[in-house]
């Protein structure tokens, strides 16, 4: 790969370590500011000179470039929490490098399906302890 696309290869592995390994520590927030420093560098290219190496950079792993991107965007897409929110921040910035057209979602069984399932694990990983602290303050206040 040429090196000038060194730093998109590097937030590409980082965001792929994240979604695809289970011993990747990054977390939900982290993950979606380096899918946004990924877009940004994306953006810093050329649309034609970039669009062989999107379609290719990952190619043989779990997801390309162009996949994460399009999978990424769809997962924000249905879990923004409005316009200040970093979920909006960031599929605006993939909405510059992504336009989905009349389309409705990832395709199915596909990796761009893959990556929304993933962020949506890593979401609900990230908001799962407030209802784990809910339940134990009900199971507290019921056994008192």
């Amino acid at each position: 790969m040429k090196s000038e696309y060194k730093n998109i290869e590097r937030f590409f592995d980082v965001v792929s370590r994240s979604l695809f390994r289970s011993t990747s520590k990054l977390g939900y927030k982290r993950t979606l500011e380096s899918i946004e420093r990924l877009a940004q560098e994306v953006l810093k290219r050329d649309t034609n000179e970039i669009a062989e190496t999107m379609l290719y950079m990952g190619e043989g792993s779990e997801a390309t470039l162009d996949a994460v991107i399009a999978g990424a965007y769809w997962f924000l897409a249905d879990y923004h929490g409005g316009q200040n929110s970093l979920e909006y921040r960031v599929l605006s910035t993939l909405g510059e490098i992504y336009n989905p057209g009349m389309t409705s979602g990832p395709e199915p069984e596909s990796s761009e399906k893959d990556v929304y399932e993933m962020l949506e694990r890593l979401y609900n990983e990230a908001h799962s302890i407030g209802y784990e602290y809910i339940l134990r303050i009900l199971l507290f206040s019921l056994d008192g």
